[in-house]
């Protein structure tokens, strides 16, 4: 759930200020709006603040406006999917094709994790840092020198 709001965000902030961007705002309106005129009108606000964030940011500057408006559509995504998870194949759906028609540059703000397998680990941060302490505090096994 959480892979998929980081990626369904990163697609609809990559695609701000893009020629995308009028396809990708209806799509991700319609996806999470689902059929409520009053969410309808609360999403187009929001995603109309997000274009409009990224626009009239110093070009020295969109990236920082880039990585939160990110994190604020990552929590938006991740409780509407908690709320609903029948929207994740939509919103996956939606996602795909918006990233596959990103721009070179925001193309680097999709990000596709998998892990599979026993004992699979996949540790993913966007815009963060990941520390990872497995097996730090196992005792040591084996002789001592």
């Amino acid at each position: 759930m959480f892979n998929l709001a980081t990626s369904g965000s990163a697609a609809l902030v990559g695609a701000a200020a893009t020629d995308l961007w009028l396809s990708t705002r209806d799509g991700f309106q319609r996806v999470l709006s689902r059929g409520d005129p009053v969410r309808e009108q609360v999403l187009a606000r929001r995603l109309a603040a997000t274009a409009a964030a990224v626009e009239q940011a110093a070009p020295q500057e969109r990236e920082q406006v880039r990585q939160q408006l990110q994190r604020q559509w990552c929590t938006r995504l991740t409780d509407l999917l908690e709320e609903d998870p029948t929207v994740g194949k939509q919103l996956q759906a939606l996602t795909d094709e918006v990233a596959g028609q990103l721009p070179a540059l925001q193309q680097r703000w999709v990000q596709r994790v998998t892990a599979s397998g026993p004992n699979s680990r996949a540790y993913v941060s966007m815009f963060g840092n990941v520390v990872n302490h497995f097996g730090a505090l196992d005792p040591p096994t084996g002789p001592r020198e």
